[in-house]
């Protein structure tokens, strides 16, 4: 049976609870509804698309990635505006879907891309163009060719969907009573999550490949089931003599070896792209603050000083840099390198950000705004946009494609 304590500690992370004050000067950037000049992108339907419906589904994908107006009305003739254009025409072969293409500068009038792309399908065709177009005009890498992942919950209980980016192909994976923390593998090819089924909580993994369950029953589990770089194994917070530390599960054998022996409660949060750095929640203040254990020697060194509630650290997947959230609505960033940080203050209140396999993005719960769900948002432009206006929607996760 589950202590006490490791469920009051399950719960604590589900929920919110009472926040105080900031205690160090960090520099501030505050998200409000701003102007922004965003790259505008004529799309008129293709030849070969009669229907408009993959010219439509390019539209959205580069409308979501927020800082891109994707328009399909052409351009006015004689006109020069610092827009682009995308003419071109898709071929429905035997095997294969083609695109054909070019991209052009209006307010320069010259060609800047020529494009033929082949793919096995078509939705995996506008994904890789999506892309493409993104990388040729912004200085960013697209998202077309990801996943989300999150928990629908209602009053029956929860259930765990995986869709791509692009809103498309929703899948149903798991239902059960309760549902938390999916978490991707590196590659994208597994899901790990908890399931409270049948009285007893244990971790199931699902191969997206193959559609297989792989059950755990391993006792007192109270954090998400994260995957090594390697993905053999998961680092995991288990409840045991009383207290609740950090453990390495290796998933051939289930061989359990602690990493954190300390009083208190050590939540998982996220492991750094080289694998050296493991960031979690301690309580050894009373209060829950970040803290980065060194998985090489076993030490653990304390990152946040804002306030007393800290949670959810997050490893940037592309740079030396971790993301937490500080009190409700404040994203703390900081440099690995330097140890400098940057404040981002939010206009409600935030659960659960995760990165996007790029890091340009972040995806997570919020609740306050007009429309609670969840929400994407560009860290760089600092553009937000209602993803999935549903409040029902718990826990999100990105994940690259395979």
């Amino acid at each position: 049976m589950m202590s006490y304590k490791v469920i009051r500690w399950i719960f604590f992370f589900i929920f919110f609870l009472s926040l105080s004050g900031y205690s160090e000067e960090i520099p501030t950037i505050t998200i409000s509804p701003q102007a922004y000049s965003k790259l505008i992108i004529r799309i008129p339907p293709f030849l070969g698309d009669p229907q408009d419906e993959s010219t439509s589904l390019l539209r959205n994908l580069l409308n979501y990635h927020l800082f891109c107006l994707a328009l399909k009305e052409p351009p006015l003739p004689g006109q020069k505006n610092k827009e682009y254009l995308l003419k071109g025409k898709f071929d429905k072969g035997a095997f294969l879907f083609t695109f054909q293409g070019e991209l052009i500068d209006l307010l320069e009038q010259k060609t800047i891309k020529t494009y033929r792309i082949d793919a096995t399908s078509e939705n995996l065709l506008v994904y890789t163009l999506a892309d493409q177009i993104i990388k040729d005009i912004s200085p960013y890498q697209g998202v077309s060719a990801t996943r989300i992942a999150f928990v629908k919950r209602a009053s029956s209980g929860d259930t765990l969907y995986l869709m791509d980016f692009s809103k498309k192909n929703l899948k149903k994976i798991r239902t059960a009573s309760l549902i938390l923390f999916p978490k991707f593998s590196p590659s994208g090819k597994k899901i790990a999550y908890l399931v409270f089924e049948k009285g007893t909580y244990f971790i199931e993994i699902y191969k997206l490949q193959t559609g297989e369950y792989q059950k755990m029953e391993i006792s007192e589990v109270s954090s998400p089931p994260l995957f090594s770089s390697d993905e053999k194994k998961l680092y995991l917070s288990l409840g045991k003599h009383g207290e609740v530390n950090i453990y390495l599960l290796d998933l051939q054998d289930q061989r359990l070896v602690p990493l954190t022996s300390e009083r208190g409660v050590h939540q998982v949060g996220s492991l750094s792209l080289d694998g050296k750095w493991l960031a979690y929640v301690g309580d050894k203040t009373g209060k829950p603050q970040v803290y980065l254990l060194n998985l090489e020697t076993g030490k653990s060194q304390r990152v946040s000083t804002e306030g007393s509630y800290n949670t959810s650290p997050r490893f940037a997947p592309n740079k030396p840099l971790l993301l937490y959230l500080s009190g409700k609505r404040e994203l703390i960033f900081y440099n690995l390198k330097t140890q400098e940080k940057k404040r981002l203050s939010l206009p409600y209140a935030i659960t659960d950000p995760v990165f996007s396999p790029t890091g340009d993005y972040l995806i997570f719960k919020g609740k306050g705004g007009k429309e609670n769900g969840l929400y994407i948002l560009h860290l760089d432009s600092q553009l937000l946009h209602p993803y999935l206006p549903f409040s029902n929607l718990y826990y999100p996760e990105w994940g690259k494609a395979f």
